[in-house]
């Protein structure tokens, strides 16, 4: 039983389009080496995981940003009563 490969999960150079294909003969053989064997969801979630540190760092420096704002203008405000 052959199985055949789509060239849709040939592995290329540059994970888009136009990028070249690593070895497109290969894939089409079956060679898994050569084949995208994850799903769209895991690479996105997998993608995800790795600027989610990041949006939190920045969470919390705006977070704090606004909170020493909000102190400073309490301490103005107690200045001027």
């Amino acid at each position: 039983l052959e199985r055949a490969t789509p060239e849709a999960c040939c592995q290329r150079e540059l994970q888009s389009r136009e990028g070249m294909f690593v070895n497109k003969e290969a894939c089409l053989a079956g060679i898994e080496r050569f084949q995208n064997r994850q799903g769209c969801y895991t690479v996105i979630l997998n993608s995800f995981e790795t600027y989610v540190y990041l949006a939190g760092a920045l969470a919390i420096g705006v977070l704090a940003i606004e909170l020493f704002a909000m102190i400073f203008a309490m301490c103005l405000f107690r200045g001027i009563q």
